[in-house]
């Protein structure tokens, strides 16, 4: 017996309990129910509750001077007298590292009949967890829309909103090693890991120097650099080595979080289960994430990527298995030979992958397709010095 049984009410029962629920609105009074039907807003620009300039002076007397007027980001061009403010802005919207140090920002302008790029109306340049915290209550004290941005590469538009208060975690970009790394309140239930510590505005370039270049060891991320640690883990996260590693959410052990209500959260497997478990790939909405500790692994013996063309004229190399056909089992990727359009060459391979995190990339190529192989990748084509002194031939 289902549960609906059990409570006398099946479901062709309960839709029509539903269906005839906005006929009710007589019997309970109109104002009432308006009243209880209407929907919610937040307070902007030019309502009534809209804090006055003092409220705002007093919040960046508290934050230390770190709260942002924010001003469109198009301003300083508007009525320029030469058009050299915008051919220098032009370029600079080109650049992700200049997009990601403008406040006012996005990665995107937007996404067409979706959403539109909009600047906050101030912003809170958050340095510590305790800056989050005092955004965090300031929005819900007024009832104001509040956003989140550390990489702003959200093509959702979720790193921006117009009318808004912005907490912008651009300066904590914090990034600190451990060898043997234990979740609050897990001692005991779990084995300790190498890891590492992420706050919220740091970018995967910055990971991957401190994780990878330094201390020669690799964590799950993105192939764009410029991209929010934060926001890509809250995601999911796949990258390039995903296969062998999995999502990044999936390598997440820890979140410390600022949740609705003001409160400092430790989520992990062992306190604060759900929220860890919405953190894991779920989206925004679940808090403020202000540090992220992640699992890191051994650097693979061979990684990296490569652009470049293989030219061959034997008519062997269309018999070889595609297993023998291979950069490197870690990639899973294949040399696939077509014919070419022309007599010469009669077969070309293209290969195209992802990042390089390791200055050396190994070719495992038969002998017997080297044979046949009359043009090899040039440098400006492969992402190595050379073709023959940095990558190692082998059956």
């Amino acid at each position: 017996m289902t549960r609906s049984h059990k409570l006398g009410v099946n479901r062709r029962r309960l839709l029509r309990i539903l269906a005839a629920l906005p006929f009710t609105r007589g019997l309970f009074g109109g104002s009432a129910v308006a009243a209880a039907t209407a929907p919610f807003s937040r307070v902007r620009p030019g309502d009534p509750q809209w804090p006055g300039d003092e409220v705002w002076e007093e919040l960046g007397r508290r934050l230390e001077g770190r709260l942002i007027k924010v001003a469109p980001p198009l301003s300083a061009c508007v009525g320029a007298p030469s058009p050299d403010a915008w051919t220098h802005l032009a370029k600079e919207l080109k650049n992700p590292y200049y997009l990601g140090d403008e406040v006012g920002l996005t990665q995107t302008l937007g996404w067409v009949g979706a959403w539109t790029s909009r600047p906050s109306v101030y912003a809170v340049e958050a340095k510590s967890t305790t800056d989050v915290v005092a955004a965090v209550n300031f929005a819900r004290t007024h009832n104001l829309r509040l956003v989140v941005k550390g990489g702003g590469h959200s093509y959702q538009g979720t790193s921006n909103a117009a009318d808004s208060l912005l907490i912008w975690t651009r300066p904590m970009k914090a990034v600190a090693l451990h060898d043997a790394f234990i979740g609050s309140g897990c001692d005991g239930q779990v084995a300790p890991q190498p890891a590492v510590s992420v706050e919220a505005g740091a970018i995967w370039e910055h990971v991957y120097i401190e994780v990878t270049v330094k201390a020669g060891r690799y964590v799950q991320g993105g192939s764009c650099l410029t991209v929010g640690v934060a926001g890509l883990v809250n995601g999911g996260g796949f990258g390039n080595l995903s296969k062998a590693f999995r999502l990044a959410a999936a390598n997440l052990l820890e979140a410390e979080v600022v949740t609705a209500d003001g409160d400092i959260k430790l989520a992990n497997a062992c306190a604060n289960p759900d929220l860890f478990w919405a953190l894991k790939g779920g989206g925004s909405g679940f808090g403020v994430v202000t540090r992220l500790t992640l699992r890191t692994h051994d650097l693979p013996e061979v990684i990296g990527g490569v652009h470049a063309t293989i030219d061959a004229a034997s008519d062997d190399i269309p018999k070889l298995a595609p297993s023998k056909l291979t950069i490197h089992p870690s990639f899973g990727l294949r040399i696939l030979f077509l014919p070419a359009r022309h007599t010469t060459p009669k077969y070309r391979a293209l290969i195209g992958s992802g990042t390089i995190a390791n200055p050396v990339l190994r070719f495992r190529l038969p002998l017997c397709l080297l044979k046949g192989v009359t043009r090899l990748p040039a440098s400006r084509h492969c992402l190595l010095a050379a073709y023959r002194r940095e990558c190692v031939i082998s059956e």
